[in-house]
């Protein structure tokens, strides 16, 4: 049987329900080899484990500040949109050929196109990174995205069926009357809290020796760990190895894998179920009172590719399920009341080179995919069509942007463009680099005036993109007619585009500030910034900006009189004749912020210091880095409470970086590697470092400049 699976097969997780009986063997890397990529990946912010061995060696001590993640998870405002069609949440298990890919290291990589970055982070409550390791911990620049964005990143614990020592996990102490204690709960969940993600998915791949197997140690074990992870973190327990321990696939909540998943808290159940095995988990759930939004059910994005009768892909539903389809699925699961998790959400990009993007909008919106386009199942529309009405972001529920009390986007991408001397100096001739890291809080890309299907709708149809400019990017609003309606010159068109929704309090008490350029000269009618509150819209009027400079609006939310109204949308609002045919560019966005009005920086109390160039490793893993430190000397009760303060960076979301007027990108941690052909090239000279620190609300906070002699 095992010949007859391709590399694909096997990097995709859990998709053979009899992997265990037949482990492939080991004709990849020596375990010297592997040890050597490992050290090697730590560079790159990497931190994963292959041996059990390596995990019970593991100390806080010994961990790289580069592999921790900065930025905190941003809490969602809790109150529920009222929805007028059920909703799922919704949770990405990210398997992207094997992952930990050069675009994911904490610096930026020259890179000749891009890859996946999910840019619809408002429909996801959940994030796991997932590969082929022992123990696979979310990279920083993973987790810092996610968080900016409100997700919560999670890790996984995967033994598989070449694991050695698997029961060394279960190993417990227990004496004098007391609850056993498992020191690997204990490792895990303090790595969570280290390197800065949310939780962990267990995923047992591979039954344990009968002489070591209860059922009770393995229950007890992921409570603990659960416990200890603390009520703001997840651990969900994979739908794999039964109480009999077994690897079989329930894919369903029952009886076989009920105690694993209340012991967890959450399961992710196997992706080949049918309708009525998810309408009999919701009731085994509410039976045993576990939350059925806690119960994901399993999506195979690649079941829909073409497939070998011998070795089928089967995901709900049926025939045709997964891929373009998958958003059929989403809305199943939100009428039954469950959550959906979908696997492998990288398909648009790992099956479709040069179009993923496009794919992905046709998976997450139901946008038609590029015509004529090919791939390895033949003509692509005949195995993944076109699906508009059941898109995966009909049915997924969408979470507010930002916090009760904070939001901050600059619209930066997980990847960007840099000037002609980065080019040549630093990037290998490349134009763009990855930038993981800095991914903002984006708007729904896909969204536009147009709601309905009237004739008039055709008419100034505003839509929104992203433009990269050099070192960060736009949002840019434009409109465009679809439809030729003759003399309309007189007629005047009202047009809404929403940008973000949001969820904060209108009490006066918040200031909106927006750096915009107005583009359009309008003779007749206005461009707006709209404000949607529980109870009416209020319009920031927009001039013209003159000298193509970006303007800035600053304006407080609400009444300061105790309004309890809550402010709910933020967009654009066009009232004009029809502007033609061709796109009318409308406006350019560079930063929206809202924060609290008492959260002025105090500069002079924050600053930067000891800027340093450090020679670091030895032999292969020798490097220069530059590294600095950061002094906050408010006291703790005078900060803004509003804000996102980090255990690494403190005050700081992140720092810009230049050697030598080279820009080295963004750096998330109080250091950041030097190219070594950058080092050769600057040998024997002095030259200037220069770090300045950026707050989560995009303010600078601090910088510092120190002149450095390179040997």
């Amino acid at each position: 049987m095992a010949h007859l699976l391709g590399w694909k097969d096997v990097l995709k997780p859990i998709r053979d329900g009899y992997r265990h009986l037949f482990p492939p063997p080991d004709s990849g890397p020596t375990p010297e080899e592997r040890e050597r990529q490992r050290q090697l990946d730590r560079l790159k912010g990497f931190t994963y484990f292959d041996t059990i061995a390596q995990l019970e060696s593991w100390n806080e001590a010994e961990s790289d500040p580069l592999q921790r993640a900065n930025t905190p998870l941003l809490p969602r405002p809790r109150g529920i949109r009222k929805e007028k069609e059920p909703k799922a949440d919704v949770l990405l298990c990210h398997d992207y050929s094997g992952c930990y890919h050069g675009y994911e290291a904490v610096q930026p990589t020259g890179l000749d196109e891009e890859s996946y970055t999910c840019e619809y982070l408002q429909f996801v409550d959940t994030f796991i990174y997932f590969s082929h390791k022992l123990i696979c911990i979310p990279p920083p620049s993973w987790t810092n995205l996610l968080h900016r964005n409100g997700v919560k990143a999670l890790g996984t614990l995967l033994v598989e069926p070449q694991t050695q020592d698997a029961e060394r996990l279960l190993h417990h102490n227990a004496g004098g009357g007391r609850s056993p204690a498992y020191p690997m709960a204990k490792k895990l969940a303090a790595m969570a809290h280290h390197y800065g993600f949310d939780g962990w998915l267990l995923n047992i791949e591979k039954p344990f020796s009968k002489k070591h197997w209860d059922c009770s140690v393995l229950e007890d074990f992921s409570r603990q760990l659960r416990d200890a992870l603390g009520a703001d973190r997840r651990l969900i327990w994979y739908d794999a190895i039964t109480t009999a321990n077994k690897v079989a696939y329930q894919n369903a909540l029952n009886a076989k894998n009920m105690p694993f998943a209340k012991a967890c808290g959450g399961i992710l159940v196997n992706y080949c179920w049918k309708e009525e095995d998810a309408r009999n988990s919701y009731q085994m759930a509410k039976q045993h009172d576990l939350s059925p939004d806690q119960v994901f059910f399993g999506i195979d994005v690649w079941a829909q590719n073409k497939s070998s009768f011998t070795h089928p892909r089967v995901t709900y539903p049926e025939f045709g399920g997964g891929g373009t389809n998958t958003g059929i699925a989403v809305n199943e699961l939100a009428n039954l009341g469950l959550s959906a998790g979908i696997f492998a959400p990288a398909w648009s990009f790992e099956h479709f080179p040069k179009h993923g993007h496009r794919v992905e909008r046709s998976m997450w919106d139901g946008r038609s995919a590029p015509e004529k386009i090919t791939c390895s199942c033949g003509e692509s529309s005949t195995y993944h069509p076109d699906n508009r009405g059941y898109s995966i972001t009909r049915s997924a529920r969408q979470y507010p942007a930002g916090s009760d009390s904070f939001f901050y986007t600059d619209f930066s991408r997980g990847f960007g463009r840099h000037g002609e001397q980065e080019i040549t100096r630093l990037y290998g001739g490349k134009t763009m680099h990855s930038q993981l890291s800095s991914q903002s809080v984006l708007p729904h890309m896909s969204r536009t005036s147009a709601r309905d299907d009237r004739v008039e709708s055709g008419v100034n149809i505003m839509s929104q993109r992203l433009e990269d400019v050099l070192d960060e990017s736009r949002l840019v609003i434009e409109a465009y007619s679809v439809l030729p309606l003759g003399d309309t010159e007189s007629e005047v068109y009202e047009r809404w585009l929403a940008l973000f929704n949001l969820d904060m309090p209108a009490d006066g008490t918040l200031l909106l500030t927006i750096s915009y350029k107005c583009c359009l000269q309008l003779s007749m009618g206005s461009v707006s910034f709209y404000l949607k509150f529980t109870s009416g819209t209020h319009f920031l009027r927009l001039e013209e900006s003159e000298d193509d400079h970006f303007q800035t609006l600053s304006v407080c939310i609400g009444s300061e009189l105790g309004d309890t109204r809550r402010l709910e949308e933020l967009g654009v609002h066009v009232r004009a004749p029809q502007l033609g045919h061709r796109n009318a560019q409308i406006l350019e966005l560079g930063k929206i912020r809202i924060v609290p009005r008492t959260a002025g920086s105090v500069p002079s109390l924050v600053r930067l210091e000891d800027v340093r160039l450090e020679r670091r490793g030895e032999g292969e893993m020798e490097h220069r880095r530059l590294s600095w430190m950061y002094c906050d000397q408010r006291e703790a009760e005078c900060r803004a409470p509003s804000l996102p303060y980090s255990e690494t960076t403190g005050p700081f979301s992140w720092f810009s970086v230049e050697i030598d007027g080279l820009s080295l990108g963004r750096a998330y941690a109080t250091e950041c590697t030097v190219a070594e052909s950058l080092m050769k090239e600057l040998r024997g000279k002095e030259v200037e470092v220069s770090i300045a620190g950026i707050g989560f609300d995009g303010e600078k906070l601090a910088g510092s400049s120190v002149r450095v002699q390179i040997d």
